[in-house]
């Protein structure tokens, strides 16, 4: 736990022990679709596996009928063929090819599974065969990115802000994976008068974002910090602060003016 005084007010920070995911409370741009055998990742679908989600991305992109089924069998066919003795894999020449047809509807960024003490995710290779691999894809329509940047068509400004803006969502979903999730809470004169958790990302980050939350005369106190390992300290520092607060009390009230009653003589 990280702490800050200044005054009457002491600051607590620490890990938000109820992580909920990013991609369920925020609203997002992108959509991800991910394929592990013992994690449930990204976004909810119904895709069976990989091969069924490229399918059926392939074919929104074609079209669902059935000109669209045989030019996705004949590109498979013809794939394969080519590519059954060379350098490529057949799986990974298939896969190549459907999203080469897919990029002309969707713009699309790889999602690569770090698991190794722990879970993290990129879209860019961590280059570790043993205990990385991709795991699925972020994706989002031409249609959507240009709504959402606008313009008429598809230019590559407006691809690489659509591509920038997935990957900060999968940059806060590595977070969320990671635990990076953190919260704050806010004490004057000993009592609890303001808190908020949930913030994402690195620890320095995290602070960044939660000064932004904090009243106006507290908010430099994140630059303050420091870690308290043992909770004995922190109970006597708001302790202390709680003291100052009666005794401050106590001198107002010794202080007050007296008022004089004056009884009935009857």
């Amino acid at each position: 736990m990280l702490m800050a005084v200044d005054g009457p007010y002491a600051l607590m920070v620490q890990p938000d022990d109820i992580l909920i995911s990013p991609r369920e409370v925020d609203e997002h741009f992108g959509t991800m679709a991910c394929f592990h055998p013992r994690y449930a990742l990204g976004d909810s679908h119904n895709y069976m596996d990989k091969d069924d989600f490229l399918r059926e991305m392939y074919l929104d992109t074609v079209g669902h009928d059935e000109a669209g089924l045989k030019r996705y069998e004949h590109m498979v066919n013809i794939v394969s063929s080519r590519f059954r003795n060379g350098p490529k894999t057949e799986e990974r020449a298939v896969d190549d090819a459907m999203l080469k047809v897919i990029s002309e509807k969707y713009i699309t960024l790889p999602l690569y599974l770090m698991d190794h003490s722990g879970l993290a995710m990129q879209t860019t290779s961590f280059n570790d065969p043993w205990d990385s691999g991709q795991v699925g894809w972020i994706y989002v329509s031409k249609e959507d990115a240009l709504k959402e940047f606008g313009g008429e068509k598809m230019t590559g400004t407006v691809r690489k802000k659509a591509e920038d803006l997935m990957r900060g969502e999968v940059a806060a979903y590595d977070s969320y994976l990671r635990g990076e999730c953190y919260g704050f809470e806010l004490y004057k004169n000993g009592e609890l008068s303001d808190s908020c958790w949930g913030f994402m990302g690195g620890l320095e980050d995290a602070c960044k974002d939660m000064a932004e939350y904090l009243p106006e005369g507290c908010k430099g106190m994140v630059a303050h910090l420091e870690e308290q390992d043992h909770p004995a300290t922190i109970i006597k520092t708001l302790l202390k602060h709680a003291k100052i607060q009666v005794d401050q009390a106590v001198k107002a009230f010794e202080h007050a003016p007296r008022q004089q009653v004056v009884g009935d003589a009857r």
